[in-house]
């Protein structure tokens, strides 16, 4: 077994602390507030925030892997915006495994169970490819995929009336 650096096992405890609350009061990003938001509006609003993430790298001309990763997290988010708005669906039912928002955007006839396929079919194909395999992402791809990401969010905060909701910064 290999000798860890002491700054190995020291950040690994400063980040089990981190989540255990164990560093004083948690500084959320503004509009996140699990004490202020319902969980549906804060899926919504984690959506706005990767979506400006998504901006900014690429504004610094690239990351193309990193905005890929995020717009497909993007679209889940927001999806599972609109499942627990418009149904008894609660958080802790997406937690397994990625398809359950597509597949609940097609129940919900949010989308049609054509367009969830295909989405989660992108996911599949590309998502994890660009993630667990040795493809590279290129610029297309996450312009593409960030064009989508926009598109999704766009269309289900409006189609649930609740555009008011948003925090996207553009």
């Amino acid at each position: 077994m290999p000798d860890e650096p002491d700054e190995l096992i020291n950040a690994v405890a400063h980040t089990e602390d981190a989540f255990a609350g164990q560093l004083g009061q948690l500084d959320y990003e503004e509009g996140l507030d699990p004490n202020a938001h319902d969980s549906d509006v804060i899926q919504l609003r984690k959506a706005c925030r990767l979506l400006d993430a998504c901006r900014l790298l690429r504004d610094h001309n690239g990351y193309h892997t990193s905005v890929i990763e995020m717009s497909f997290a993007a679209i889940e988010r927001t999806l599972e915006f609109y499942a627990l708005t418009a149904s008894n669906d609660t958080i802790d039912d997406f937690r397994e495994g990625h398809d359950r928002a597509y597949d609940r955007g097609a129940d919900l006839r949010l989308v049609t169970e054509e367009t969830a396929r295909r989405m989660k079919q992108l996911y599949r194909d590309n998502r994890a490819a660009a993630y667990y395999r040795d493809t590279v992402a290129a610029a297309q791809q996450a312009d593409a995929m960030f064009d989508l990401a926009v598109t999704v969010h766009d269309y289900v905060k409006n189609f649930a009336q609740l555009a008011h909701e948003c925090r996207c910064q553009h």
